[in-house]
């Protein structure tokens, strides 16, 4: 377990008026419980981690030389993110409530093993698991971000990605980036319709497409991977496994913005 007494919660600078109300809630909420709060100093929070306290990092770019040193010292480290299921904005799947759900892992930035959960949390979600489709034709290749890329250092992922698969066979490819989601131009759900697998690094396409039933592949550090594959030269034998367990572990791993302050979070953080 991880107590907010012992973390040091970082606050990016330059954040959008609703993620610094959010930010400023839990990091309250932290102060509160004897941890402390950093606004925008990676040497102040590099400090604080020398000394023992558990940083707690989201998805900025310039902190991934920081996080690389934590697990070369074998450092403990919290990351978190926008949830798997139930968010608020950039999905397919029906939104949550209370602010949506948000992920967070300790030394890791997603699940990394279907752990032994309850079926409360996944029920009170109300986002059932379609059956698995299978006999589609075409591969969508879903982009990382730019600042995705730049984070975990994968700078040209989908040109090699889609280089890579057209050796590998002659199915058709959809590419498909956050901004078409962000704008509802084409969803994931259409561009899901008739595929015969998804494939990406990390995105959370990848796990909303596995709820829907489409098969994936994926970077072992992805939570998907646990119910996908991650070679690519496997793609015409994708993998459709029971994800029962898996979506109940991933409920026990997100959060909604009611429970990142109210103590939820830190009775549950594994």
């Amino acid at each position: 377990m991880v107590s907010p007494a012992d973390v040091a919660f970082f606050v990016p600078g330059h954040l959008k008026k609703f993620k610094l109300e959010l930010f400023n809630r839990i990091g309250a909420t932290i102060a509160r419980a004897g941890g402390v709060v950093v606004r925008g100093d990676f040497e102040a929070l590099d400090a604080h981690a020398v000394r023992g306290r558990v940083p707690v990092v989201g998805c900025t770019p310039e902190l991934r030389p920081y996080i690389e040193r934590w697990r070369g010292a074998a450092r403990r480290w919290v990351y978190w993110d926008r949830g798997y299921f139930r968010r608020v904005f950039a999905t397919d799947l029906p939104v949550g409530s209370d602010g949506g759900y948000y992920r967070w892992h300790v030394d890791g930035f997603q699940m990394r093993a279907v752990a032994d959960a309850p079926a409360d949390r996944w029920k009170a979600c109300a986002t059932p698991l379609r059956p698995w489709s299978k006999g589609g034709r075409h591969i969508v290749v879903a982009e990382p971000s730019a600042t995705y890329a730049r984070f975990h250092g994968i700078e040209g992922w989908t040109e090699r990605t889609v280089a890579a698969l057209a050796a590998l066979t002659d199915r058709p490819i959809v590419r498909r980036d956050k901004e078409m989601q962000a704008s509802r131009t084409r969803t994931l759900r259409q561009d899901l319709a008739g595929a015969h697998c998804l494939v990406t690094h990390g995105s959370n396409a990848a796990v909303e497409a596995a709820i829907y039933g489409c098969p994936v592949f994926a970077a072992a550090g992805s939570a998907a991977a646990l119910v996908g594959k991650t070679d690519l030269r496997e793609i015409e034998t994708p993998a459709y496994p029971d994800r029962e367990a898996w979506a109940r572990a991933l409920a026990y791993a997100q959060f909604n913005e009611r429970e990142l302050v109210d103590g939820t979070l830190w009775k549950l953080l594994r």
